[in-house]
């Protein structure tokens, strides 16, 4: 992202940190910015600043001022998600097993998770670890076995049957169901019916 400045006074290094500040406040919310070190700065009018070069999950970069790169490390304190107890594969994650807590911000390489979440588990958690948004996903909606409401909608006219699901499913999942021999693909809706 690039933004243009047309200001006729020398600024100060502030400019530059706010911009930082915004990229990793739209990331993550919760971090507490101690302090921005800026290098390669000389103190001199603005007229833009690309902030595309910034890299959220990492604790330093580069920003470009004008026609000059200027490099930047940030410290700061971040609230992340840890677990409080071994979670397992499929275990739902709420604040039982989970909590958020301060960290010092580092290099991270993935994003970790900021907020409470009911997702769950698609691995082995053990306690005490940040939980990174690679471990975690939605509940499965529809159990394999499970019977499903097929609902399918053609002109004006409705029709309902039951089918037994033949694979899990999320709401948005194309899965494969069957009715008698039948061998039919449905999208689950938020409802967790199926859709022809």
């Amino acid at each position: 992202m690039i933004w243009w400045i047309f200001l006729p006074f020398f600024l100060f290094a502030g400019v530059i940190e706010n911009n930082i500040t915004k990229i990793y406040k739209q990331t993550y919310p919760t971090i507490k910015i101690e302090k921005i070190i800026i290098h390669n700065y000389k103190n001199q009018k603005i007229h833009s600043i690309d902030t595309s070069m910034i890299n959220p999950k990492r604790d330093s970069g580069n920003v470009k001022v004008n026609d000059f790169y200027i490099f930047y490390k940030i410290k700061a304190k971040l609230k992340v998600l840890k677990s409080t107890k071994i979670i397992n594969k499929g275990d739902r994650l709420d604040i039982s097993n989970t909590k958020l807590v301060y960290i010092p911000f580092r290099n991270f390489y993935s994003y970790p998770l900021t907020h409470t979440t009911n997702q769950v588990s698609k691995l082995y958690i053990p306690i005490n670890r940040i939980i990174y948004d690679y471990m975690i996903t939605i509940p499965n909606m529809i159990s394999r076995g499970e019977k499903i409401t097929i609902i399918s909608k053609s002109g004006g006219i409705e029709i309902n049957f039951d089918a037994i699901a033949m694979q899990n499913g999320k709401p948005g999942d194309t899965i494969k169901v069957k009715k008698d021999k039948q061998i039919f693909f449905v999208k689950i809706d938020k409802n967790g019916n199926g859709r022809l």
